[in-house]
């Protein structure tokens, strides 16, 4: 009698439970009692300047030293030294901000990243959710393999956590 007891009371907390669990995933109840989301953040790379073409040359800024107009173009310091102004909006060359690119770092491991994947293995998409794959081919992450060179990338959610000031 008491075994029976016994088995039927665990029974109860084993549905009570498992119901909890139900309701706490359909209706998000943690999410609104604690106010956290248990959603995994999704990190996307803006292009960084390294990446964007200079506005007279057309070649890749990469760590090249660039001048930022004040009409918001960017360019080669050595392409805009000969101009003497930039030849979208005429400001001269002198009034130019000269300094270094603004180069994408890998929230992974904190190096440079040069397109979209790291050298540690990590890949960083685009909004338009695509990357660069290292034979510079644009790779779709819904189908994450690379038409011109073949290679097969894996996708996984990792969480990243960034230490509280």
């Amino acid at each position: 009698m008491t075994l029976g007891i016994v088995i039927a009371l665990v029974a109860a907390i084993a549905i009570v439970f498992v119901l909890q669990i139900h309701l706490e995933s359909k209706f998000g109840l943690r999410e609104k009692i604690s106010g956290k989301s248990n959603k995994k953040p999704t990190y996307f790379v803006d292009e960084g300047e390294d990446e964007k073409k200079c506005d007279i040359c057309y070649g890749k800024i990469e760590e090249d030293t660039i001048a930022e107009c004040s009409c918001g173009r960017i360019f080669h310091h050595a392409c805009a030294k000969p101009t003497e102004a930039c030849p979208y909006c005429g400001a001269k060359c002198d009034t130019m901000t000269i300094r270094e690119p603004v180069r994408t770092r890998c929230p992974v491991c904190g190096r440079f990243v040069k397109g979209g994947v790291c050298t540690c293995g990590v890949i960083l998409p685009t909004k338009d959710e695509t990357f660069l794959c290292k034979c510079g081919n644009r790779v779709d992450m819904k189908k994450p393999i690379c038409r011109k060179c073949g290679a097969v990338y894996e996708s996984v959610t990792m969480q990243i956590y960034k230490k509280q000031k």
